[in-house]
């Protein structure tokens, strides 16, 4: 007697698993800045091998600190700008809290606050 041919539990095998394409409605497939940088990279990784490259070709150094002095002293400017503020909200914020204790000493209110005070 032969054993029954039941369907085996990995039927739906893959050599190659499902992979996601995502196509953007937004954005043209022809990319011109991509293109553009990746023939700069490919003449600077070009340039540094040795490899003789057309003059056409050659690319200047790729630079990633542009206007660093400039950006330096924006940063500061603004951080002496956040500090001078913080600052004078505090100040303002510890005067409008003595004026508030001046007031409540003034009123009925000073009043209840040195009665719990004392029986407290």
């Amino acid at each position: 007697m032969e054993a029954p041919k039941l369907r085996g539990m990995f039927r739906n095998v893959r050599t190659k698993p499902r992979t996601f394409v995502f196509k953007s409605r937004h954005l043209p497939d022809s990319r011109p800045e991509w293109d553009e940088r990746k023939r700069r990279i490919d003449a600077e990784v070009a340039n540094e091998k040795g490899e003789n490259i057309p003059e056409s070709n050659r690319v200047s150094d790729i630079s990633f600190r542009r206007h660093s002095r400039a950006n330096k002293d924006a940063v500061r400017k603004n951080a002496r700008r956040a500090n001078i503020r913080v600052v004078l909200i505090a100040v303002v914020l510890v005067y409008v809290a003595y004026r508030i204790l001046l007031w409540t000493e003034q009123t009925e209110f000073g009043k209840m606050l040195e009665f719990i005070r004392d029986n407290g």
